[in-house]
């Protein structure tokens, strides 16, 4: 894959994504692995459930951005860059429209408005002005690969919609009591792959599949584990519930569907 082909990307977007990397880094691998050091830094209280819940959606991010700052070509950040932009324009938003849940008073909350004011418009003017490159040494999927990819951004896109737009609904398929704010919130998990699955149905190239399937990788399985793991001692999950069972497949679908994406990135494209 020559530089002509595969067009490096800005140096602006390239080291404020490093940025964004160094952050998740402490963040996703932190609230997951040693939530009781990041919980007394983050804006707004976390219960256990939720705090190894944002670790495992944070340190999928991370795989995502590290991959782009690691490559720093418009494969992957063709599908990656877009994410990010959704991602954090929701988070924005949300943050905004939810502005009750934030102490102003801490030096964490101003650091949260200032990196999540910087990242979406960073990543939006990108895409405009990248929006005419064409996909990087890329291919249309198989029949069944489109199939799956389709089926992947409707069905995660509307139950991330659900969860935006009609938490109180949406939070009864959710494996814990949540509350209205972090339904919102965690509906980036799945309009974000959702956006991912779409511009690979389109054209992907090696390291596009390889990008998506790594992230979905932690996606599906760091939140199937940290519910079991903080269950082990809270003792709150109901797994009577249908509800349950179905969150839990729903994420183990993602994880499994990561791993036929990881293989993809094998194929020699033709």
């Amino acid at each position: 894959m020559t530089e002509s082909t595969n067009p490096k990307i800005s140096s602006l977007l390239r080291y404020l994504t490093l940025v964004e990397v160094l952050v998740l880094f402490i963040t996703g691998l932190g609230l997951f692995f040693a939530p009781k050091i990041i919980e007394p830094f983050w804006p707004w209280k976390l219960l256990p459930f939720n705090a190894r819940f944002l670790g495992a959606v944070y340190s999928a991010s991370l795989v995502a951005a590290a991959m782009q700052v690691w490559y720093g070509c418009w494969s992957p950040t063709r599908a990656v860059t877009p994410m990010i932009f959704v991602f954090t324009a929701i988070i924005l938003v949300l943050s905004f429209v939810h502005i009750g849940q934030f102490d102003f008073k801490r030096v964490e909350t101003w650091l949260w408005f200032l990196l999540y004011g910087i990242l979406p418009i960073n990543a939006g003017v990108h895409l405009w002005l990248y929006r005419n490159l064409p996909p990087a040494d890329s291919a249309q999927p198989s029949a069944t690969g489109r199939i799956i990819l389709i089926a992947q951004s409707i069905l995660l896109g509307l139950f991330g919609l659900a969860l935006l737009i009609a938490p109180s609904f949406a939070k009864t398929f959710w494996s814990w009591e949540i509350d209205e704010f972090h339904a919102q919130l965690y509906s980036v998990t799945f309009i974000t792959p959702a956006v991912g699955a779409f511009i690979l149905a389109k054209a992907a190239s090696k390291t596009e599949w390889l990008t998506l399937g790594l992230t979905q990788s932690v996606l599906g399985l760091f939140p199937i584990i940290g519910v079991i793991l903080v269950d082990a001692t809270a003792k709150r999950v109901n797994w009577s519930l249908a509800g349950t069972w179905i969150w839990m497949a729903l994420f183990a679908a993602i994880f499994i569907v990561s791993l036929w994406m990881i293989k993809e990135s094998q194929q020699k494209i033709k």
